[in-house]
């Protein structure tokens, strides 16, 4: 036996009045035949639509279609002129308890006159065996006191019989429209208008309109204004021979209070900011699917005073540089960007800095598009922070470096959409707004010289004398309390899920837009400058670049000042526009590849140290200097990464002027030994001590450049 669970074959029948809402739209009958129905759209456009049979039962089996009976009939039209309701479940409890009582007294007549009693609808038929209609009623209502009260009101009380004129009312209205007409319209009984004359009314609303003030004065001092205000507008109407008006009670003007709008009232006594916060609804909120659809942007003055200095790279920053970082050694505050994924509550990018700006907030952007393992590893974490790729959507508020033209074209060049929040509405990024209350809730109150949000909560206590803590220290703190805590502790907007397990269920549904290429890393987030290109190639902070595209460029040009785009994070390489075009031009030195500029000026700085009259530097040494710094201090500068840097070309110029002005590099040449005789050949003292040349030539030259220097000949003898 087959068995088959279709709904294709069903077919629905409207009437001709029916109100038919197919999943939002409202349609009014208009024709149907054999293959489906054309219906109207009731909003007095005239536009039509078709619905086949199958396809109205594929979307009545999905629930998508409401029917309303009779909706245009011109009895229904008029019990909903009336205020009635066309549902007896939706009533109010005391509506419904009526409409039971009516609904028993009306069965229980029906009832008896089915059965052949002699019940006529005259008034001495019906008054005669109201005993019996009573008894019968009873079989019809499952609870004699639905409201629950000692002394129920007399329309809902089923012991008090109804007149026989109310009855033969209730059995007509029931039988034109409905059970649910029985509902009445007894809500809207009463006088709801006011007794009081225009002049008095126009006399209590300007009293009461004074509630809606900053000073915020209680319904007391309302009361009492009015009381005043009236007691002069009588003594004026007295001269005039005028009747006194009354004047309202305590209860009155407190009733005229509490009829002002509830957000008016807010917005005057508290402000716009607290009325919004009050009474703006709360929703779903954003409805997001994949991993970085949707980043925040926003910057947090730390809660906490630290010791500005570092001391891990106290031997990689000259004390101009850390000057220009504001790394001075004095006691402040540092500004912490964070950008956050708000599918998966995932923290993505995080720099901290003496003041925000558009270059910080281009290196936390940076961050979100680069694999922060490195960062995570240089902590200890235990947890990974491989958190990265091309975000979708960024939001930000209305601050100056986040609105800035360089954010903004790092965002167009990378394809991400850019928006601005509304100023003053925080909640519209609730999501990083949130973060930084946790950051300061959960991880501030661990840690020494905290300053605390206002001087309330701070006391007497004076967060400078307990400053301990170093840019390192707090460094170390953020990172792993976001890698190791946040991104592992459950979340209540993920249902209980964690942002780390989330990213991962997530990324492995959906994946994420891969980052840029180093290329493309180094146009959007390079620093822009413009170098002197000749026949030599191009130097960068001592690195000399060329390729034969300069070669072949250079053939047709004199020497230019060409714009080059440099990063940091790895000097082995520079982009350099050559007409219209962009070209990728790598270091002579293919050892530099992959090395930060960080790394390579503290090798120098190591390599100059030991001979400081020199101006000839071994790049033998400066290599073998570089693996030492990655060997000692990588966790260090890594951990360090998150603070904002200056490598704006007004620091490089000042680094070049100091350590690379009139320094030539050499490569140091391997002994060999002399044709036929034993022992070794004795190389120029120049090219093994590096001492400066009296004619060597003056300025900055390329690294990578070989051979010896014209000069004097001292010699020495160069042991095995």
């Amino acid at each position: 036996m087959e068995l088959s669970f279709t709904s294709q074959n069903a077919s629905f029948a409207f009437g001709q009045h029916d109100r038919v809402t197919i999943e939002g739209a409202r349609y009014c009958v208009t024709s149907r035949n054999e293959e489906g129905y054309v219906l109207t759209r009731d909003d007095g456009t005239g536009l039509s639509v078709q619905y086949a049979h199958a396809q109205l039962s594929r979307l009545a089996s999905a629930r998508r279609i409401r029917v309303e009976r009779d909706y245009y009939d011109p009895r229904e039209c008029e019990r909903r002129l009336r205020g009635q309701t066309s549902m007896v479940t939706t009533l109010p409890d005391k509506a419904r308890a009526r409409v039971s009582k009516k609904d028993a007294y009306t069965e229980a007549v029906e009832k008896l006159r089915r059965e052949g009693t002699t019940i006529k609808m005259t008034d001495e038929s019906l008054r005669a065996n109201m005993t019996l209609i009573m008894g019968t009623a009873l079989e019809y209502v499952e609870n004699l006191n639905p409201l629950g009260t000692s002394r129920p009101d007399v329309s809902a009380d089923l012991r008090k019989a109804p007149s026989t004129r109310t009855l033969r009312r209730w059995l007509q209205v029931k039988q034109k429209l409905g059970l649910a007409a029985l509902a009445g319209a007894m809500h809207r009984r009463g006088n709801r208008g006011s007794a009081m004359g225009p002049e008095a009314l126009g006399l209590l609303w300007k009293e009461v309109r004074g509630y809606l003030t900053v000073e915020k004065p209680t319904q007391k001092m309302i009361h009492e204004n009015v009381v005043l205000a009236f007691q002069q507008r009588n003594a004026e109407r007295a001269e005039e021979g005028l009747d006194p008006l009354v004047i309202p009670s305590r209860e009155t003007v407190r009733r005229a209070i509490h009829s002002l709008d509830p957000f008016e009232v807010e917005c005057a006594r508290n402000g716009v900011a607290a009325a919004r916060k009050k009474f703006r609804p709360v929703a779903d909120g954003l409805n997001l699917t994949r991993p970085l659809e949707r980043v925040e942007a926003d910057e947090w003055t730390v809660d906490l005073m630290t010791l500005l200095k570092t001391a891990e790279l106290d031997e990689t920053l000259t004390d101009e540089e850390k000057l220009a970082m504001g790394l001075d050694g004095s006691k402040g505050r540092l500004v912490l960007s964070v950008i956050i994924c708000c599918t998966t509550r995932c923290i993505v990018g995080m720099t901290l800095c003496k003041a925000a700006s558009a270059e910080s907030a281009l290196s936390t952007l940076q961050m979100v598009v680069s694999d922060k393992g490195k960062w995570a590893d240089a902590v200890g974490a235990l947890s990974a922070w491989d958190l990265y790729g091309l975000p979708e959507h960024l939001v930000t508020d209305g601050a100056s470096h986040f609105k800035s033209q360089t954010v903004r074209n790092a965002c167009a060049d990378l394809g991400i959409a850019f928006e601005i929040a509304t100023n003053g509405v925080p909640e519209v990024r609730g999501t990083v707004e949130r973060v930084f209350k946790t950051i300061a809730n959960d991880l501030m109150p661990r840690l020494s010289g905290r300053t605390f949000s206002d001087i309330i909560t701070k006391g007497d206590t004076d967060p400078r004398d307990r400053a301990a803590l170093t840019v390192d220290d707090l460094t170390f703190a953020l990172i792993r309390w976001v890698v190791d805590i946040y991104h592992n502790t459950p979340h209540r907007s993920l249902g209980g899920e964690t942002p780390l397990d989330c990213w991962r269920r997530l990324n492995r549904q959906y994946g994420v837009q891969p980052p840029p290429d180093s290329e493309h890393t180094r146009l959007v987030f390079g620093t822009q400058d413009t170098r002197r290109l000749d026949k030599t190639g191009i130097t960068v902070l001592g690195v000399r670049y060329h390729s034969d595209v300069l070669a072949t460029w250079m053939l047709r040009r004199d020497p230019e000042q060409v714009e080059v785009r440099w990063h940091p994070m790895d000097i082995g390489g520079i982009s350099v526009r050559l007409g219209s075009e962009w070209y990728t031009i790598p270091a002579v030195d293919d050892s530099l590849d992959g090395v930060p500029a960080r790394t390579w000026l503290t090798a120098v700085r190591h390599v100059r140290a030991g001979a400081p009259k020199s101006t000839r530097v071994d790049m033998v040494a400066v290599r073998e200097a570089i693996k030492a710094i990655d060997a000692r201090t990588a966790a260090s500068m890594a951990a360090a990464g998150i603070n904002v840097e200056d490598w704006s070309p007004e620091a490089m110029a000042r680094a070049e002027r100091k350590n690379f002005a009139g320094v030539e590099f050499f490569e140091r040449k391997a002994p060999q030994k002399a044709d036929a005789e034993p022992g070794h050949a004795i190389p120029d003292l120049s090219e093994v001590t590096g001492e400066d040349d009296a004619a060597a030539t003056s300025g900055t030259s390329s690294a990578g450049a070989t051979g010896p220097r014209p000069g004097k000949s001292n010699l020495t003898i160069e042991e095995d």
